[in-house]
């Protein structure tokens, strides 16, 4: 529907003026779309319609809005004016759309489910990025640029949601959802600058931190000028536009340290991509803040989940990797302080923890002995006695696990390093580990399976390194022995 005549009041103020003659009773909504101005609609000098800006903590602006009018078949012509509420932007064109109000709802909502679903796949993205994280990495605090990403991915979508027509249309509070996006965009900026830093592996000191505080201090200061008043979230754009630049020049560093370091080619070669749209995609979503063309933001966004996507693989990709490289780190360490055949620790642990330990007070050793191990190899074989070994250091470390580490420190001799455990303690785990080796006996009765145990307190007066403690918890082992081979 295309006004009569347009006049230009003054700038960032035009009034319309549209006939109303085909105006019937199928066809009597006016619809049409406005984005931070104000609108008053008259017919014949009576104000039908209005969309003021309010004062509140979400800015002087009503925001994105489609303006909805219920037209009188009797009238000849309506009168409607539109005020920007920042005149210092450019100018926006109007465009008008007569007909039934259920079927123009109808094309609003069929045209905005894309946006909805790409809203929806960037929030996704962002949750399954940020849960993988926390399933895989948290306890181990590694690969945050998947964090960093995710927390990314959810911010951009939730501004992504309220920039689209499906919020515009249904929510009424333009006003909230205008600050909500500008609040987004600011908050999306430290997680984007956290996450090309990690998966770069930039090491600079003073850029980093330098692009890190004016975002913070950036962000902090528009929203006090947001919140009393003193400026809209359209007149701080400027602030937030700086952020973004920085950002991408940090990424473009990033690229160019990696490079000359020749790091991951392949990290480079998506960030290299990745930076040609984001330049692009961050040059017409700046653009269209100034110019209110919608579709400007529509082909930014498609950038932004593009690239998104883009680094979503790549770092899952990079993570995967890295965790199967650790792995194996992590494996190759094992087998140096693992016992192969008992799964204990082995005398390298053992001599490794003793080192770490500061202070001998209150230290206290366990030891373990196996009996007759030399008969049992000597008449069943060595595999009858790696058997007899790997089965006491299983019992062993079922009744005694609670106390701390198993090592195996010799042939048949496994200890235990703890700390605060009672003489009644361990005579109740003592006696739980005969009824073990009792039980076993009656499966394996040719075994001649034994197990002897000692225990030493450190004492101040006789102790002056760990292995006075242990030898004192043999001496209690040795007495145990003896008093095994009594009763067979």
């Amino acid at each position: 529907m295309q006004p009569i005549r347009i006049e230009e009041v003054d700038k960032g103020r035009d009034v319309y003026y549209l006939s109303l003659e085909q105006v019937d009773n199928t066809h009597d909504t006016l619809l049409f779309y406005t984005n931070h101005s104000e609108v008053f609609a008259y017919i014949e000098d009576e104000l039908v319609y209005s969309l003021e800006a309010a004062e509140s903590v979400f800015g002087r602006t009503p925001g994105a809005m489609w303006n909805t009018i219920i037209l009188p078949t009797d009238a000849a012509e309506i009168r409607i004016e539109v005020a920007m509420v920042y005149p210092e932007l450019a100018k926006q064109d109007v465009e008008f759309e007569l007909g039934n109000a259920i079927n123009m709802y109808r094309q609003i909502m069929d045209g905005c489910v894309w946006e909805l679903a790409l809203a929806t796949a960037i929030i996704i993205i962002g949750i399954a990025l940020f849960l993988y994280w926390m399933l895989v990495f948290n306890k181990i605090n590694k690969q945050r640029e998947l964090l960093y990403l995710g927390f990314f991915a959810i911010i951009f979508g939730i501004w992504n949601f309220g920039e689209t027509q499906f919020a515009v249309f249904m929510f009424d509070n333009r006003a909230f959802w205008s600050y909500l996006a500008f609040t987004c965009l600011m908050t999306m900026c430290l997680p984007a600058l956290f996450f090309f830093r990690e998966f770069l592996e930039v090491e600079d000191k003073y850029l980093y931190k330098g692009i890190g505080l004016y975002i913070g201090l950036e962000t902090v200061i528009t929203q006090l000028l947001h919140i009393t008043g003193i400026m809209g979230v359209k007149e701080t754009a400027n602030y937030t536009m700086v952020s973004i630049v920085l950002i991408l020049i940090y990424l473009f560093y990033g690229i160019i340290v990696g490079i000359k370091k020749r790091k991951n080619t392949r990290k480079i070669t998506v960030n290299i991509i990745g930076l040609l749209i984001l330049v692009i995609t961050a040059a017409i979503d700046m653009s269209s803040y100034y110019t209110n063309i919608q579709d400007a933001q529509k082909v930014a966004k498609v950038g932004f989940l593009f690239y998104a996507i883009l680094l979503g693989i790549e770092t899952t990709r990079t993570a995967k990797e890295r965790l199967q490289e650790e792995q194996k780190m992590e494996l190759i360490k094992e087998m140096a302080v693992k016992d192969m055949l008992t799964g204990c620790y082995n005398r390298n642990a053992y001599n490794e923890d003793v080192q770490q330990l500061k202070k001998l007070d209150g230290i206290q050793i366990i030891g373990f002995d196996l009996n007759d191990l030399k008969k049992c190899n000597d008449t069943k074989g060595h595999l009858a006695g790696d058997k007899y070994i790997s089965d006491a250091a299983h019992m062993i470390s079922d009744v005694f696990r609670e106390f701390g580490k198993v090592y195996r420190i010799g042939g048949d001799e496994f200890c235990i390093i703890t700390k605060g455990v009672s003489q009644e303690r361990f005579e109740k785990k003592k006696a739980q580990l005969k009824t073990a080796i009792g039980h076993y006996r009656l499966d394996h009765p040719d075994s001649g399976f034994g197990i002897a145990c000692g225990f030493a307190t450190y004492d101040a007066k006789t102790d002056t390194n760990i292995e006075n403690i242990r030898h004192r918890s043999d001496i209690s082992m040795y007495e145990n022995k003896k008093e095994m081979k009594a009763q067979n």
